[in-house]
Formats: C-alpha cells, sequence, structure tokens
C-alpha cells in the first residue's frame, strides 16, 4: 500500500500548492513566472493549502463584480445591434483560450496567461474605445484602460473588510500594464513583460481581429469577396483546399459534416483569388488563427532559445519583445489591420456608435459632475479622497452599455428631450462614408450632400434629396427591370413585374439602407427620428437619391455596377418567394422531367441535444451529391438541400448545354454521351425538347408545363402554372 502524502486525507492522494509548484519547476522552461517565486502581495497573506499564486488570482478575478459586467460591454457593435456579435467578456475568453495555448507550448506559466487574460479588458468603459475617448476628454483626469483595471483590482472591488482590493499578486498587477511602468503598492518597476504578459498582448490583437473579421461578415459590412485581397486569407483558404484535395485535414469538408457543423457559409472570396470554392467559412477563420498561433510559437522559441536571459526578471528588464510573429506573419496581420480600419472600424454602422457613445457619455458625465449628491453612495464617500471628477469617471466607466443607455434616455428624458437622435457626422466624414460604401467617389460632392439630406433640414445652404429622389426612382426601376430580362429569359412578364416590385419595395430599399449604413450619414430635421429610430420610408428614399446622385454624376455604368452587387441578393430572394416553397418536389420534377429519375435525400450528421437538435443532409441523384444543408429538422434541411441543388443544376445547366450540343450536333445530354450525374440532369435541363424525343410520349407527358416552369428556357405556360401554385 503507497505511503500517504503529507496533508493527505485517510490515505486519499491529494495535490496540494506545493506539488503543483514543484511540476512547475520540473516542467516549466527557466523563463517562466512561478507561482512560488513571484507570489508576493501588496498586502502579505498566507498561501492556500491547494491553489498557486495565479490559480488564487485567477478565482478572485472570476468572482468579482467587474468581471461579469464584462458581458454588457461593446467590443465593436454596441449591445443593442444583436446577440450574436462579440462582447468584452466572449473577447476576453477568446484571449484566455489563445494565452493558454501559448503557453502551453512554450512552457510557461498558463495560470498566470490566463489569469492575466481574464482582467485585461476589465479597466474598459462602457461603448469601448469610444468610451475611453470621452472620458479621457471630458472628465477632467486621464483615462487609460489599462490604468484603471489596475484601480478596479486594486481599489474599487473590495470585497473584503480587512483590506482594500482584491490583492493580487504584484507579477499580475505589473503585467496589466501591457508598456510595463510602475504598478505602485510595491511592486517591482521594469522596462518589459513578463513572457507570459506578452504572449497575452499577441493573444489580444490575434483574437480581436480574428472576431471583428468574423462579426464583420455576420453584419454583412464586410463581404467575403473582399477578403481575396489580403494575404492571409488567401493562404488560410490556399491550405485548406490541399488538405481537402489530399482527402483529410481539418479543412476536409466530409470531416465538418462528421462533426454535425453547418455548412451553408461558403467562401465566394477563395473562387476570386483562384481557389476550389465551397469552403466553409468558419473552417478558414479557424485554420487562420491556427496558423497565427503555429507561427508566434515557432517564431518565439526561436527568440528565447537566442536571447541570453536566465529568468523571468531578465526578461522583464528588456524593454522589447521576444514573443512575437515572424515578419512574413506579421505583415499579413498588418495588412490585415489596415483593411479592418478602412472597411469595417470606419463603416457608418460602427461610427453610428461611436455617435451613440459620446453623445450618451458626455451627457452623463456632465450631469453627474453637476448633481454629485445623485451618485452612489459608494462613490460619494470617495469624492472627499479622490475628487469629484475621479470618482464621477470611476462610476461611468463602470457602466456597461445596456445601463449606461438607460441613463442616458433617463437624463435626457428629465430634460423634456423625447425624441433621441445619433448625432450627425461632419458633411466631408458623411460623403467620404458614402463613398466607401457605394465603391464610387463623386466627382460633384454636392450631389452626395443633397442626397444625404431630408426634406425637414432644408435651409439656404442645405438642398434636399427629393428631386435626386424622384430621378433615382425611376434609374433604379430600369436597371431592375433590365437585369431581371436579362437574367431570367423564361419568366413571365406578369412574374417578372412581381420581382420587380418586390425589389423596389419600401421593405427592400429599407434592408440596402441599412446595409449601406445610410440612416446614420442623413441629415435630417428636429422630430423626423422617434426613440432613435428613423422612419423606413425616410431611409427608403434615400437610398433612390444616392442612386440618382450617382446616375447624374457618373451616368447609368457606376449605378448598374452598385445595383448587380448590393441588390443581388434581393432579387435572388424575391425570385425564390415567386416559385413553389416546395422545393423537394421542385427537384423531383426537375430531374424526372429530364432523366426520369428522382432525388433522394441522406442524413449525413446529427448535433446538439435532443430539444435542439440540427441536422445535416445531402440530396442526391444516383450517388452524386447534389447540394449539402442544415436544418432545424430532417424535413427543414431537405427543403433547403433540394433549393441549393436546384440553383446549381440550373446554373450549370445554362453554363454547359452549349458546348455539349454543339459537340455532337444534336442537343441532349443521350446525343452528348452523358448518362448520369449532375452533368446529365444539366445537360437535358436545358433541352427539354430533345429529351421528351428521345423519351416517347410517356416522358413528354411527365415534363409537361409544371416541368417547363422551372426549366431556363421552358414553355410559355410556365409563368402562369407558378402562379396558380
Amino acid at each position: 500500500m503507497p505511503t500517504p502524502r503529507p496533508g493527505s486525507e485517510a490515505g486519499r492522494d491529494i495535490a496540494l500548492r506545493e506539488d503543483a509548484e514543484r511540476r512547475e519547476h520540473a516542467w516549466l522552461s527557466p523563463l517562466a513566472c512561478f507561482s512560488d517565486v513571484s507570489a508576493d502581495r501588496p498586502v502579505p497573506e498566507a498561501p492556500d493549502e491547494f491553489r498557486p499564486a495565479f490559480v488564487r488570482d485567477r478565482d478572485r478575478i472570476v468572482h468579482c463584480g467587474a468581471f461579469r459586467r464584462l458581458k454588457d460591454k461593446t467590443q465593436v457593435f454596441v449591445i443593442d445591434e444583436g446577440d450574436f456579435y462579440r462582447t468584452r467578456l466572449t473577447h476576453t475568453l477568446e484571449v484566455a483560450q489563445m494565452a493558454r495555448s501559448l503557453c502551453l507550448a512554450l512552457r510557461l506559466n498558463e495560470s498566470l496567461g490566463e489569469a492575466l487574460a481574464l482582467v485585461h479588458d476589465i479597466g474598459h468603459p462602457p461603448f469601448g474605445h469610444e468610451g475611453e475617448r470621452i472620458l479621457d476628454d471630458r472628465c477632467g483626469v486621464p483615462f487609460d484602460h489599462n490604468r484603471q483595471a489596475l484601480r478596479i483590482i486594486d481599489v474599487l472591488e473590495s470585497p473584503y473588510p480587512e483590506r482594500e482590493g482584491l490583492n493580487l499578486t504584484h507579477a499580475l498587477r505589473r503585467s496589466i500594464l501591457k508598456h510595463g511602468g510602475d504598478a505602485g503598492r510595491g511592486a517591482p518597476v521594469s522596462a518589459g513583460l513578463l513572457l507570459e504578459a506578452q504572449c497575452v498582448d499577441l493573444a489580444d490583437s490575434t483574437a480581436y481581429q480574428h472576431h471583428d473579421l468574423e462579426d464583420g461578415l455576420r453584419a454583412g459590412i464586410l463581404r467575403e469577396e473582399e477578403l481575396a485581397e489580403l494575404d492571409i486569407w488567401r493562404q488560410a483558404a490556399s491550405e485548406l483546399r490541399e488538405e481537402r484535395e489530399a482527402g483529410g485535414g481539418d479543412g476536409a469538408s466530409a470531416a465538418a459534416r462528421g462533426k454535425g457543423e453547418p455548412q451553408p457559409e461558403r467562401v465566394p472570396g477563395a473562387a476570386a483569388a483562384g481557389l476550389a470554392p465551397a469552403l466553409p467559412r468558419k473552417a478558414v477563420l479557424s485554420r487562420l488563427v491556427h496558423t497565427s498561433l503555429h507561427d508566434i510559437v515557432a517564431q518565439s522559441a526561436r527568440n528565447l532559445s537566442a536571447c541570453g536571459a536566465r529568468d523571468a526578471e531578465e526578461v522583464a528588464a528588456q524593454p522589447g519583445r521576444l514573443v512575437r510573429m515572424s515578419p512574413a506573419r506579421a505583415s499579413q496581420h498588418r495588412q490585415l489591420a489596415t483593411f479592418l480600419l478602412e472597411r469595417f472600424y470606419r463603416h457608418p454602422r460602427v461610427l453610428r456608435s461611436a455617435a451613440t457613445a459620446r453623445e450618451a457619455i458626455a451627457m452623463i458625465v456632465a450631469h453627474y459632475q453637476a448633481h454629485a449628491e445623485q451618485l452612489p453612495a459608494d462613490y460619494r464617500r470617495r469624492v472627499e479622497r479622490d475628487g469629484l471628477p475621479r470618482s464621477v469617471c470611476d462610476y461611468v466607466a463602470g457602466m456597461t452599455d445596456r445601463y449606461a443607455m438607460d441613463e442616458w434616455r433617463r437624463l435626457a428624458a428629465a430634460r423634456s428631450t423625447i425624441a433621441l437622435h445619433v448625432p450627425d457626422l461632419a458633411d466631408e466624414e458623411r460623403i467620404a462614408a458614402l463613398e466607401r460604401m457605394l465603391g464610387y467617389v463623386f466627382h460633384d460632392k454636392r450631389l452626395a450632400a443633397m442626397a444625404l439630406t431630408h426634406a425637414s433640414a432644408r435651409s439656404e445652404a442645405r438642398f434636399p434629396n427629393e428631386r435626386l429622389e424622384f430621378l433615382g426612382d425611376s434609374v433604379l426601376g430600369v436597371c431592375i427591370a433590365q437585369d431581371l430580362y436579362h437574367r431570367f429569359p423564361e419568366r413571365e412578364e406578369g412574374e417578372l413585374s412581381r420581382i420587380k416590385s418586390a425589389v423596389v419595395s419600401r421593405h427592400a430599399l429599407s434592408r440596402v439602407a441599412e446595409h449601406w449604413g445610410l440612416d446614420a450619414l442623413l441629415t435630417l430635421g428636429p422630430g423626423i427620428r422617434t426613440s432613435g429610430q428613423t422612419p423606413a420610408s425616410v431611409v427608403a428614399d434615400a437610398v433612390e437619391a444616392v442612386l440618382g446622385a450617382v446616375f447624374v454624376d457618373g451616368d447609368l455604368p457606376p449605378v448598374r455596377r452598385i445595383i448587380g452587387s448590393d441588390f443581388a441578393a434581393l432579387i435572388e430572394g424575391a425570385s425564390d418567394r415567386q416559385r413553389s416553397s416546395n422545393h423537394k418536389s421542385d427537384l423531383q420534377h426537375f430531374t424526372q422531367g429530364s432523366l426520369g429519375r428522382a432525388p433522394h435525400y441522406q442524413v449525413l450528421a446529427e448535433a446538439g441535444p435532443d430539444h435542439e437538435k440540427t441536422f445535416t443532409v445531402a440530396a442526391m441523384l444516383d450517388g452524386v451529391e447534389l447540394a449539402v444543408a442544415t436544418g432545424r429538422n430532417k424535413r427543414q434541411a431537405e427543403q433547403r438541400a433540394a433549393l441549393s441543388a436546384l440553383r446549381r443544376l440550373r446554373a450549370e445547366a445554362a453554363a454547359g448545354v452549349t458546348a455539349a450540343a454543339a459537340s455532337t450536333g444534336v442537343p441532349g445530354a443521350a446525343a452528348a454521351g452523358v448518362t448520369t450525374g449532375v452533368a446529365a440532369v444539366a445537360a437535358i435541363a436545358v433541352a427539354p425538347d430533345a429529351a421528351m424525343q428521345g423519351g416517347g410520349a410517356k416522358r413528354a407527358r411527365r415534363s409537361g408545363p409544371r416541368a417547363d416552369a422551372d426549366v431556363p428556357g421552358g414553355g410559355a405556360g410556365g409563368g402562369d402554372d407558378d402562379a396558380a401554385r
């Protein structure tokens, strides 16, 4: 029977703090920060029986109120924008995960890296960096979120009656200051950072570039086609393509489906870069991070081997960084940072959030500086010691986005300002933002300014957009009609008219305005916006005015380009709604009418708990996978797969039948020697007459009006039949 360790109970094997510290010395790099060596705190404490010093720090951070409030603080989008975007808390958790991975690979102290990652953004005020700038400008005292994080853990978070603050280790406290410096209260002063802090800093920038890219795509601000400009995106897509062609790796679609991952988000940017299409967007984003982290580990390991330092303090004494990316990878990330700055952070939707922050925080700060008696009791007590400006700054910085918005509305209502509005940007900024969104530079900036001016803001210096709206309405109608005429040669006039009406409707134009971020750029008179909302009719009319301004300034070509880019999804959606909603039935009529064979559906994966399952289904024809889709149940997944298969078959039919017919002189798949699979469906689909000739009267009857309605170039009865259905 083994001998119990010292401190074990009743012979049970218990891991004590000393055991963990011994493991650190046996495993970690000599340059790591060891828990027992760097356990000093501002107020001395007896060590915990089980937890090393940095694990204890982490636990205190996770349980403090400031950490919990991160869930309702902005990363880029304010909380009201949606539930799927990153917040400060989700960003913090992603940084912690990456920091731990780096520390593990470099044999550094994971617990210190994790604790520092969890606390690194705790000092951010509401509305992110814009909130930080306005507090620094309006409070009368300097504000820096790193220094504020130190103040929170040293002063503001004081859950223990016997001491002030959380009393975290000096090693962690000094590492909060990203560029070195004096953390006070007895912490060592150094010119540089501990290696664990360097890991966290690089994990921070890597994480926010990655998830800001993903959030920008989700919001529709960034387009996947644009990403082909980025070396880092092309490399990730290329690596995944090579792995998929080799039949394995995390880029293989079969592996992704085996895990039950949704498959609808694909990467057109890969095709634009000359790569194979149909790469899952999430897979490319994940590969981007994967490659960056591996690059950091490889380059940093080389740097550590050559640095000549003997311990953590000698590393911290050096002003430079040893944890770095390779020059080539760092260059790719700089390109990505520039791309995000120009295409994302300066987008009108993001700038609108910044404008909201400026007005809201300025009003709150001014109010409490004038009415200190309305501060909460804890902050009123600090006024005598810290002064009113610092106390107000602490109070506002601790607010969540949602609380700050509610406070702003409350104060505004008290001033009888019922209709809140987002402040206008300067004219030059608004016009520049519009030009970036359109991809068009106005020769006459006055036209752009006029298009953005509502009649309610009319003045001697400002002309309203009514005349441009009148012109833009006609220009939009002509361009959409021309597009539909060429895009859908098989559709009847009535169906084309219904599609056109849907595309130019107020609802559709409002969606375009939202994509452009047009609301934040408009100049409106008082009372137009109610509770921060602009009427849909106003922003829809502004879209037409903008198109009218582009037409006057540059004629039809730039208007056609803008409409072709930003209205394509609306056209496809309206077209789909005009067709039958039973896509499985449509696909069956399509394939049976052409080949006499019916599709079938195969469940590829099921994922999630019983109450929230997702199903991944493939639409198959003679063993050929036509399309894959996911849904909340099998029926939904099958319908989506059928719709994707129909779109694919029609596109391939339109592209491939001419060559097939020319090669034989006889239209139809049978004459071209194509008998099975997608190519057969595509070839026969565009030559239904030949298919009927080869299949006899029985097939002719099966490919009547209903089948023709789904075949490019089908019979004249297709439109009426679709309408009846």
